[in-house]
């Protein structure tokens, strides 16, 4: 499906899985004028931003199953325990500034969501600094896949390349440094 919504209906797929790769090429193609910027953010805000909102409150609901690794069907697959547990450690010693730098990072927000509930974070302190790490997120993507376009249209498709491959390096270097903390 995603193959034929990408070419007929992007926003479609924007509004379905606002991933990271999504939006990077959402920016790719806004470069090349197939599709306004500024749909593509608006697209991506509610199931990026809400879809994490509900794994926080699927962490309360369930912190006491999660911190005894007893997740029940396929959320325990889906969700590892251990890797919740760790990032909970994170956010006990971090706070909310663990969330901002997860959500900009190559890391599982629904991970984040759901330990950052399990931890009973306060939703005054998680809402606000999810949402602006999901904006941040967004932006960060849509805007490289938008400069991305820019090399590949005013460069060569190696310099594209060698961009693309420094983004998602430094996204992944965040990502272990969050999960070593």
């Amino acid at each position: 499906m995603a193959a034929f919504l990408y070419r007929e209906h992007f926003l479609v797929l924007v509004l379905m899985r606002p991933t990271k790769e999504v939006l990077l090429f959402g920016g790719f193609l806004a470069r090349q004028h197939k599709i306004h910027l500024l749909q593509i953010l608006i697209a991506a805000v509610p199931l990026a931003i809400l879809g994490v909102w509900h794994a926080y409150a699927l962490g309360r609901m369930y912190s006491k199953e999660i911190h005894d690794a007893k997740l029940p069907g396929i959320a325990g697959r889906i969700l590892p325990a251990e890797r919740i547990k760790a990032m909970t450690k994170a956010l006990k010693k971090h706070g909310a500034k663990v969330i901002v730098i997860g959500r900009v990072a190559v890391f599982p927000s629904s991970i984040l969501g759901m330990a950052a509930g399990s931890s009973k974070m306060k939703a005054k302190t998680f809402l606000p600094a999810d949402a602006l790490g999901g904006l941040l997120s967004i932006a960060e993507a849509a805007g490289a896949g938008y400069l991305l376009g820019a090399a590949y249209k005013n460069g060569k498709p190696w310099l594209t390349a060698i961009g693309l491959a420094a983004l998602v390096g430094f996204g992944i270097v965040i990502g272990r440094a969050i999960r070593r903390t």
